[in-house]
């Protein structure tokens, strides 16, 4: 069990290594359109929610979207490729799961992080994710997304009129 704290604490100071490059070389910006979404929650329950807003605000403009869940600990009887939990990550941020890695390889446009709490493995998963335009909740680390919305994690609906406005205004649908 102490081998946790140390795997958790070796992921941190990765995260605090790396997010000092990832700001660096963040100066990208592509004037793409938005194709291939990743979208990162922290409750398995608000899928189903977060993909009817999505389509209502967007509507036939997303193509492909792409979930992917954290959840701390899941049942044995939950079988999903897109549930991921500590357990997927190795020392140093290293990213031990092959559906996890799998998903990662793949280039998205946008990365829409829904989460309503600050975790270490969303935050390893947004780094991973170099190509995306990223945008998440103005609560979390600013340095990792390229537009924050400020409003309440609960209130998706809102959050998610502010994006289509922000993302028609920087031409991405």
């Amino acid at each position: 069990m102490i081998f946790t704290g140390i795997k958790r604490k070796s992921n941190q100071i990765f995260f605090n290594k790396k997010i000092k490059e990832f700001v660096d070389n963040s100066n990208k910006s592509t004037s793409e359109k938005v194709k291939n979404i990743l979208v990162l929650l922290d409750n398995i329950s608000d899928k189903e929610i977060i993909l009817e807003n999505l389509k209502n605000n967007f509507g036939n403009t997303l193509h492909n979207i792409e979930l992917v869940v954290f959840q701390s600990k899941v049942k044995k009887e939950t079988i999903d490729k897109n549930i991921f939990t500590p357990k997927d990550f190795g020392w140093f941020g290293k990213i031990k799961s092959q559906a996890l890695k799998s998903i990662l390889t793949k280039k998205y446009d946008l990365l829409i992080n829904y989460s309503k709490i600050d975790n270490l493995y969303n935050n390893l998963l947004i780094l991973h994710c170099k190509e995306a335009f990223r945008v998440g909740f103005a609560i979390f680390d600013n340095r990792l997304y390229d537009l924050i919305i400020d409003c309440e994690s609960e209130n998706i609906s809102l959050f998610n009129i502010e994006l289509k406005k922000y993302l028609v205004i920087l031409n991405k649908i």
